[in-house]
């Protein structure tokens, strides 16, 4: 039997937004980075210094220890690449063990668009794969997050070595309230409902106990295992995630993709005004609704006060709320998790449900048109070692699927594709059961990407002459 590696002697190879989405660093930039013709080895040198910068955490760095992580971290780095990207920078997946098809061919390919609806979606901008119709073709990611009103120590990237696009924070975003919490656009407490990765998530101390004393029977319904979002870790079907390797790899290393990570990214644009003049017909009952939460974050049912993070995700709906009275079946937050509501019984309902979990790592962002008007949205990141089963599953199965549940002709009120005007169903409404949705968001880009492991990282940056592949740990990978 293949045996898996340990969290605690890897996570110093791992990126540490698979383990913290820095919360306390409330700047954030996105930069979409394409390498110019001819000027790989620019662009690689101008990777190489910001892998050497110490900007790029660790999760071991992330982790508890005698300072917690916003009295040590001000600034923080994350980079992927594209399937094109990677090629690009000279590697070669291997024969043996190739990359997923899904992840191969890109978010941007006819096959994928057509899965995820979005053929014919003319306002996108970006994209993972070389476009016909000229769109950008996104090589790298860089994620960054830093502290409010301080200035980036990140260097930019190389004019001559990159078209660059940016995607900003929302100013707005953590201060609508003053909790100092973040929100999305259209005024939701965003960032709830994440899984808890067994072995690297886990709360420390204190914060352990309190989050379980918070969600008391229910904290395991959030406990994935870590094969569900890290390759090369045992999954949720106990098995070994599958590690694709590629040829300059060193052969005595451990597979070049262990430790990481799969991002499905996707610019989302909100129209707040459109979302401002439904709630302000309808009621910020009915908004709360099809959200599925209240804007402070809490479940629809919740007496009381606000709670704590781990209360706000301690609840099932099959007990509780099988008929969607509270909230309604076909409200966006029961499609994206519908914890305990799909399957036989309970316990296969969650286990079930365990099979299809993101890690989201999105931030709300504020772009400034041509015309000088500013446009909120958000830009999505969710992490996953298998991007079929997880987020194209959820995306294509619960988000955009008429026949969720018990309905029908009906998608995700939010951010469904259905052509307007569509309907949505709340259930024991005095004034009928359907209002009438106008179409709040539109993706405007997207891709596949992939988060590597440090050592990897360095290896790419470095070429094949700089390569520093992790030390052989006698790790058996996936196969």
């Amino acid at each position: 039997m293949k045996h898996a590696p340990l969290l605690s002697e890897q996570s110093d190879d791992i990126q540490g937004m698979l383990k913290s989405g820095f919360g306390w660093l409330k700047s954030s930039r996105f930069w979409l980075l394409t390498i110019r013709e001819g000027r790989v080895d620019q662009a690689r040198a101008w990777l190489a210094k910001l892998v050497d910068s110490g900007l790029v955490v660790s999760a071991k760095r992330v982790g508890t220890g005698r300072k917690k992580p916003e009295e040590s971290i001000s600034e923080a780095v994350a980079v992927a690449f594209s399937f094109s990207g990677l090629k690009k920078l000279g590697c070669t997946e291997a024969e043996t063990h190739p990359f997923p098809t899904a992840f191969s061919s890109g978010m941007g390919s006819a096959l994928r668009k057509e899965l995820l609806r979005d053929a014919g979606r003319d306002q996108w901008r970006w994209s993972d794969v070389e476009d016909p119709d000229g769109r950008q073709t996104v090589h790298i990611l860089v994620a960054q997050w830093w502290v409010l009103d301080k200035k980036s120590r990140m260097e930019d990237p190389d004019p001559d070595a990159f078209i660059v696009r940016t995607v900003e924070n929302n100013p707005c975003s953590f201060k609508r309230e003053e909790d100092g919490k973040l929100r999305e656009p259209f005024g939701f407490r965003d960032g709830l409902a994440q899984p808890v990765i067994r072995g690297l998530r886990e709360e420390g101390g204190a914060a352990l106990k309190q989050a379980k004393r918070d969600a008391g029977d229910l904290y395991e319904d959030r406990v994935v295992e870590p094969g569900e979002f890290i390759l090369g870790y045992r999954n949720e079907y106990d098995e070994l995630t599958y590690c694709p390797n590629v040829k300059e790899w060193p052969q005595s290393s451990a597979r070049f993709t262990l430790n990481g990570s799969y991002l499905a990214v996707r610019q989302i644009a909100q129209d707040v005004d459109a979302f401002e003049q439904f709630k302000t017909a309808n009621g910020q009952h009915i908004c709360e609704k099809m959200m599925g939460r209240r804007m402070d974050g809490m479940p629809l049912g919740w007496q009381g006060p606000l709670g704590s993070d781990s209360a706000a995700d301690a609840f099932r709906y099959r007990v509780q709320d099988a008929n969607g009275f509270v909230c309604p079946q076909g409200a966006h937050v029961r499609r994206s998790n519908p914890r305990d509501s799909l399957g036989i019984d309970v316990p296969s309902s969650i286990k079930s449900s365990k099979l299809h979990r993101l890690l989201r790592r999105g931030r709300p962002y504020r772009e400034t048109t041509e015309s000088g008007t500013s446009c909120d949205g958000l830009f999505f990141i969710a992490c996953n070692a298998d991007l079929e089963r997880q987020f194209e599953f959820i995306h294509q199965r619960w988000v955009q699927n008429p026949r969720f549940g018990t309905l029908e002709g009906q998608d995700d009120p939010v951010v469904g594709s259905s052509p307007v005007p569509k309907t949505f169903t709340i259930p024991g409404l005095p004034s009928g059961s359907e209002v009438t949705l106008a179409s709040f968001t539109q993706a405007l880009g997207g891709g596949y990407f992939f988060l590597p492991g440090i050592a990897a990282l360095q290896f790419i940056a470095g070429g094949r002459a700089g390569a520093k592949p992790a030390p052989s740990r006698q790790v058996e990978a996936a196969s």
